[in-house]
């Protein structure tokens, strides 16, 4: 009996601890987002949100690098909307890039039909929550060793900000020293990676912190450039078969106030969420390691080199139909 007993009672320490071992090594991501700007924002946070649900990812936070406070209280409509209301929010602080609210955070906000406001959202919450990076500490500091996840679709400001960040209540350690013990890799939306130079969005608009992030950032970063998201064309069909009407829905109300329809969208931003929580597909092939550098003008350069902690996103043409495919599902929730 004795032996039964103990023989029973190892096998429930060791299902306790795998079970723990599968919730600790579940994918741990920071979002870190311009949203407002354009709709790919919205679309890529959806994915998240049903990654999220399908227990593919645990979504630690989402950061606002967009410097307007109508984003704030858009991105808690959504988590609220998404039944995620948990989520927490950070803001970079209304001295941020984009300060213009941009075509559809007001307009679907205040979005009226029958008399009423389908997406309302407190237009106060900027000023309650945290300053992202402070937030992103907190996270950190309170992770495994490695743990964590980056996933930086806007402007790398909010993500310099935390490597220059010093010791404070949350950690004894340097922004750079707590990023290198807690966080396993970056992926990122930015610049392009072809013979033709060119000053991409996401690093134009705050080009020292772009600067900053490459040079400095100490785990490796994966990078979906420009001309992978241009080749690969959101539907709105599948928006619309998905989500009549389409004023019900905060994503497709918001992809119609962006541009006139019928238009279909770039998927800049949706690339590197597919590869970050989906690498085992190998929906993209990757560069050679290297370092990546962004000149005076925000045009971004590779060199490859074996020791490189920088990898872009090569896009082949064979690839396409079945990447579109997955980022429809994703998005859509299926």
């Amino acid at each position: 009996m004795k032996k039964q007993t103990s023989w029973l009672l190892w096998v429930f320490v060791v299902c306790i601890t795998m079970n723990g071992y599968a919730q600790n090594t579940k994918m741990q991501v920071i979002f870190d987002t311009d949203i407002g700007n354009d709709v790919d924002d919205i679309l890529a946070l959806s994915m998240l949100y049903h990654d999220h649900k399908k227990g593919l990812i645990d979504l630690k936070a989402i950061t606002i690098s967009k410097g307007n406070p109508a984003a704030v209280g858009y991105t808690d409509m959504l988590n609220r909307y998404y039944g995620l209301p948990e989520i927490p929010l950070a803001y970079v602080g209304n001295d941020g890039k984009t300060p213009e609210a941009g075509p559809y955070l007001n307009q679907t906000l205040r979005f009226e039909i029958d008399g009423k406001y389908p997406f309302k959202a407190d237009t106060n919450l900027y000023k309650q929550v945290p300053e992202a990076y402070k937030l992103q500490r907190k996270l950190l500091s309170e992770a495994a060793d490695h743990s964590i996840s980056f996933i930086v679709v806007g402007f790398s400001t909010n993500i310099a900000k935390l490597l220059h960040s010093v010791p404070d209540e949350f950690s004894d350690l340097s922004g750079k020293e707590l990023v290198s013990r807690k966080v396993a890799k970056m992926y990122m939306m930015g610049g392009r990676f072809s013979d033709q130079p060119y000053s991409e969005y996401n690093i134009v608009k705050d080009i020292s912190a772009a600067q900053t992030v490459f040079n400095e950032w100490p785990t490796p970063i994966e990078v979906s450039g420009w001309e992978v998201g241009s080749e690969l064309k959101f539907p709105a069909k599948a928006l619309l078969e998905h989500f009549p009407p389409y004023w019900e829905h905060p994503l497709v109300n918001s992809y119609f106030h962006y541009i006139k329809m019928p238009y279909d969208r770039e998927t800049w931003d949706l690339t590197a969420v597919l590869q970050a929580v989906r690498p085992e597909k190998k929906y993209f092939k990757l560069s050679k390691p290297g370092k990546i550098t962004i000149d005076d003008k925000g045009v971004s350069t590779f060199q490859a080199r074996p020791s490189g902690k920088h990898r872009y996103f090569i896009l082949q043409a064979q690839d396409k139909e079945k990447i579109m495919h997955a980022l429809i599902q994703d998005v859509i929730g299926e």
